[in-house]
């Protein structure tokens, strides 16, 4: 049997007519036929339908008769059956409502109008099912309610009460818990004589208490609050109280007050605790580093709250901030410390990839989608599946680019090319850039949706240059993650005084490969000034103190010159030629000449 369509039970003796509704129903219904009342009665004890079909007309037993057995058995009484039938005397259709029947259809019949009233009451039947169903999980969840109640109630550690609303909170009733919480028996509070909830409370929270519960009563609210009361034998427990007023219509107060105070005393103490040892805690790790993010600067810690922040949800990010920031870090820190860290990380640099191959990259391409595709492979996106996908220089995405990852990433999926099955993987997207993307939108460089997609938690980096308290940390970082190869050079004063007065343009790429190459070479060289060969703040302009040039043609230094600057941009900037060209000025062809020009594609990497 079909069980994805609705079963039809049909019943009639004439082939004609079968075969019409047979050809009517059967592309939406699975159908059951039979020709007579007894195998009627067979065939819906045995399979149930979704709705019967019933012709009344039949030698032996008629459709009357079959409806009336069905009836009367429970497990047939709740489906639905229109009869069928050339007579159309008001008392026959009254009759075959008066047996049980639904519906009532006159032959010769129209094919849509048995299929409407035939969809109409398997869809009555079905939300009436659903219905009955739903009413049963309610009754048995109200029933598991109120033995959780009632259990509630005979073992609570705490009181319950229920009292007046009277500033000094007396009570009508109280539970036996009050014995084992306060010391004091349910008679010292009830009757005219009794003490009231308040005058358990502590002298220094009775103002706190009454004010909390005069609010939210007032406000028509529930309340709980947590505090100190004074048993009768003179300890003080922590106790949280939650409670709601009974009011009756209008705008007058309550009549009563219900609730429960249970005894908190141990988890209040360990709660605090705790929050003492996080809060010592969350300090020192953000004085250390989050991951491989190092500092201790106010402006740097600002960076480790929005990174726990945002490894807490699976909104998509974007890091901002300069070349050398350390914005892959964040992206890292932020994905280690999120749901998916189990999950691949895939860095992609958006600036490095032709717009020809932006599809292919990220979507991926099948076996022989293109000359040189031998086999499958599998995009960015499909990579990141279920982890994260880290954009990097976001901006440089083409307004094309932007509108094929922008349906991919809404869950309108993407088709490798070459293919032809969609795929939707499940990938949460961070970003980073050096821009401003909102000026990038309204300079039409990039769309407003997709910016609005992206752009959900933004996370700004600050320059070296700004937090510059943290150079130390960086420093016994950088010292500590080096090769330990033999003895390195000490940082003597005038080293440390430089780094520090530095304004470290490359920011803390530029910090790290400085520091390494002293280490490497025993040479510190910041921008164009070499630290300890007299370039380092000359005292005056006389000319023993001026840096030694070469001598040579003014066309070979200018060449060098050009070289080595265009070098130390590159290094600056990671060899990201985007970034580099937009810094120099220039366009990328003229920056792609130049680097081969002066042969420097094989100094990437060192």
């Amino acid at each position: 049997m079909q069980s994805n369509k609705p079963v039809v039970l049909v019943v009639d003796d004439d082939p004609v007519n079968l075969d019409i509704l047979v050809q009517t129903l059967e592309q939406d219904y699975f159908l059951i036929i039979a020709k007579n009342g007894k195998r009627a009665l067979d065939l819906a004890f045995s399979h149930h339908p979704d709705l019967i079909l019933l012709d009344i007309l039949m030698p032996e037993m008629d459709g009357f008769e079959v409806c009336r057995c069905l009836k009367e058995d429970p497990a047939t009484e709740p489906i639905p059956v229109i009869f069928l039938s050339v007579m159309e005397a008001p008392g026959q259709k009254h009759h075959g409502f008066e047996v049980g029947g639904v519906d009532y259809v006159t032959k010769p019949f129209h094919a849509d109008e048995v299929l409407a009233r035939v969809r109409t009451h398997v869809t009555i039947k079905r939300l009436r099912e659903k219905l009955e169903s739903h009413n049963m999980l309610i009754g048995m969840e109200l029933h598991e309610k109120s033995r959780q109640l009632e259990t509630l109630m005979n073992n609570l550690p705490g009181l319950a009460y229920q009292g007046e609303h009277t500033p000094d909170r007396k009570v009508r009733f109280v539970s036996q818990g009050v014995a084992r919480l306060t010391g004091y028996t349910p008679e010292d509070f009830t009757g005219p004589d009794g003490m009231g909830l308040l005058s358990l409370v502590h002298a220094d929270d009775r103002e706190h208490v009454s004010a909390t519960l005069e609010t939210a009563l007032g406000n028509k609210e529930p309340f709980e609050l947590t505090y100190r009361i004074v048993t009768s034998w003179g300890e003080e427990k922590w106790v949280w109280e939650q409670g709601a007023g009974v009011y009756a219509t209008g705008p007058e107060g309550p009549l009563l007050v219900e609730g429960f105070i249970n005894d908190v005393t141990e988890k209040q103490k360990q709660d605090n605790t705790i929050r003492q040892e996080n809060e010592e805690l969350r300090n020192r790790l953000k004085a250390r580093c989050s991951g491989d993010i190092v500092g201790s600067s106010p402006q740097i810690t600002a960076v480790f709250d929005l990174i726990a922040r945002a490894a807490a949800v699976d909104d998509n990010v974007v890091v901002y901030g300069e070349s050398g920031t350390g914005k892959e870090l964040v992206a890292r820190a932020i994905h280690d410390g999120s749901a998916r860290y189990q999950r691949p990380f895939v860095a992609v640099n958006c600036g490095a990839i032709p717009e020809s191959l932006f599809e292919s990259e990220l979507f991926g391409y099948k076996k022989g989608a293109f000359t040189g595709a031998t086999a499958d492979k599998k995009g960015y996106l499909d990579q990141a599946d279920g982890g994260t996908l880290f954009l990097d220089e976001l901006g440089e995405i083409s307004l094309m680019g932007q509108v094929k990852l922008l349906r991919a990433i809404e869950h309108g999926g993407f088709t490798p090319v070459g293919g032809s099955q969609i795929h939707r993987p499940n990938v949460r997207i961070i970003a980073a850039t050096n821009r401003n993307l909102l000026e990038r939108v309204n300079e039409g460089a990039m769309r407003r949706d997709f910016y609005y997609r992206i752009h959900v938690i933004p996370i700004h980096l600050p320059p070296l240059r700004q937090r510059k308290e943290d150079i130390p940390l960086l420093i016994e970082y950088f010292l500590n993650a080096y090769p330990r190869v033999g003895d390195l050079p000490a940082l003597n004063g005038e080293i440390m005084q430089a780094f520090m007065q530095y304004d470290w343009p490359g920011n803390i790429r530029e910090l790290h490969n400085t520091l390494y190459r002293y280490l490497t070479l025993g040479k510190v060289q910041l921008g164009t000034l070499q630290v300890g060969s007299g370039q380092m703040a000359p005292a005056n302009g006389d000319a023993e103190h001026r840096p030694q040039l070469p001598q040579e043609p003014l066309a070979s230094a200018l060449d060098r010159f050009e070289r080595e600057y265009l070098l130390e941009t590159l290094r600056r900037n990671d060899w990201k030629r985007a970034e580099t060209a937009e810094i120099l000025g220039i366009d990328r062809r003229t920056l792609f000449r130049k680097i081969k020009q002066f042969g420097l594609e094989d100094e990437e990497g060192k």
